[in-house]
């Protein structure tokens, strides 16, 4: 890590120089990151991999026009040659008249988010973690003859991200997070558990394996279903990969304003069940807080939807302006042309257990998470499909009774979540693609006549 001086120090080096060439409002963005990671699989190591990167984009507003540039080089010949490539850039382009100002000075929140435990974990420290999951996998199997096995990855992230413009914004904020993703496997079936979170202490891999394995060890062959509808309870990992789509299909700024957003037309009206909320805030503590976005616009609380209302979408400062909006501080990466989205998504929790989920369920299947989910169907009405995995079970009377083969979906999300009967009061953390700052936090839902086409 650079840490918070020498980045800003450096960015408004490079800002006095834009004012010095003629750049009536200028941007700089420093984005480092380190990643580590060990893969593995049949109870082995496979793959160690370390990785450091790092970006300064230049973003520069010049009579309403702007250039973008972007290098990973801190070689100050470079970053003044990249700079005035921006601002070559902004008078060659035609001016964008809604425009005129980049962001003003924001106040934020002081947070931790960065833990030097996280950040300091050796890849012998994932190899020795390893080796105990693998070594407790198999004294836990009882199946005679057969031979159990442990596979997924297991990641640490350090990132630092610091922001300076010409209109006196200075921030910088490090974040780290430990991510592992476990599938146990035998002859018969397989498990999946993941954990996610920012302090590598709070990885608890007794949990994760007791989980994985308590839908690994069955007795029961899987049970072919007929395609058809089904109550189904989706546990947060399946709930993560659908919410992730919405996000992406519906609740930025870019599709809604396109119109290809299941959003559009649907402010203020009722597109999901009452008990469902969904939001955004990169302020929550219980979450994966971010003070700014990456154009240094505070973060605060944006509701998406409020007890099945469409209430709102993200918003970055460029479409704001151009829509007579604020934003709502979601700009990401200047390069990144499919934003802005939510990055610190939430849904509502409920008041039941997952146990108390099951009870509640005449006939139905649990679902432990999908594969392979394309959410492009048809994004006016979300729909999506994709296939079951690592854990589908048939529910009967109220109890698990068996496994069941691998499923595949194909559904409105949209009309899926005005079914929501029940929401579970654990939630759960998953890290988001497009941002190493974010993640989404869900519960598990029970859902009925949930479509499964094959």
């Amino acid at each position: 890590m650079l840490g918070r001086d020498k980045i800003i120090e450096l960015l408004k080096s490079l800002m006095r120089e834009a004012r010095e060439h003629g750049a009536g409002q200028a941007e700089a963005l420093y984005v480092g990151s380190h990643r580590s990671a060990t893969r593995f699989a049949n109870s082995a190591v496979t793959q160690n991999i370390k990785e450091s990167d790092r970006q300064i984009y230049f973003r520069v507003l010049l009579d309403k026009k702007i250039g973008i540039t972007s290098t990973n080089s801190l070689h100050i010949d470079d970053l003044r040659r990249c700079l005035k490539k921006a601002i070559a850039i902004a008078k060659q382009i035609k001016p964008l008249k809604f425009f005129h100002s980049l962001p003003e000075p924001s106040e934020y929140p002081e947070i931790k988010t960065h833990f030097p435990e996280t950040a300091n974990l050796t890849i012998s420290d994932r190899i020795k973690t390893l080796d105990n999951i693998f070594k407790k996998a198999n004294s836990e199997l009882r199946t005679p003859n057969s031979e159990l096995k442990a596979g997924g990855a297991f990641s640490t992230l350090e990132t630092e991200i610091g922001i300076v413009n010409s209109n006196g914004i200075e921030a910088y904020q490090p974040f780290t997070s430990a991510n592992i993703s476990l599938i146990t496997s035998s002859a018969s079936a397989s498990g999946f558990a993941s954990q996610f979170d920012r302090n590598i202490k709070n990885i608890n891999t007794k949990r994760l394996l007791s989980i994985a394995l308590e839908k690994t060890i069955i007795k029961n062959k899987p049970k072919k279903l007929k395609p058809g509808r089904y109550t189904i309870i989706l546990e947060p990992a399946a709930v993560n990969e659908i919410l992730e789509w919405l996000i992406y299909i519906g609740f930025g700024a870019e599709s809604f304003i396109d119109g290809t957003s299941f959003m559009a037309g649907s402010i203020g009206k009722k597109i999901m069940s009452k008990k469902m909320t969904i939001y955004d805030d990169g302020t929550d503590l219980s979450g994966f807080p971010v003070p700014f976005d990456f154009e240094g616009a505070a973060k605060k609380r944006l509701d998406i939807v409020q007890s099945g209302i469409a209430k709102g979408i993200a918003f970055d400062t460029l479409l704001a302006k151009k829509y007579r909006r604020k934003t709502t501080g979601h700009a990401l990466i200047p390069e990144d042309v499919e934003g802005p989205f939510p990055s610190n998504v939430f849904i509502k929790a409920g008041g039941h257990t997952i146990d108390e989920m099951v009870s509640m369920v005449e006939r139905g299947i649990l679902v432990t998470r999908f594969h392979y989910v394309n959410g492009l169907l048809d994004t006016k009405t979300a729909s999506m499909t994709g296939m079951t995995r690592d854990g589908t079970f048939y529910i009967e009377d109220g109890r698990i009774k068996c496994p069941v083969e691998d499923m595949r979906f194909t559904e409105s999300i949209i009309e899926a979540f005005s079914r929501v009967e029940a929401i579970s009061s654990e939630r759960q953390a998953f890290p988001i693609s497009w941002s190493d700052a974010g993640a989404c936090i869900v519960p598990a839902l029970l859902i009925k006549d949930f479509n499964f086409s094959g």
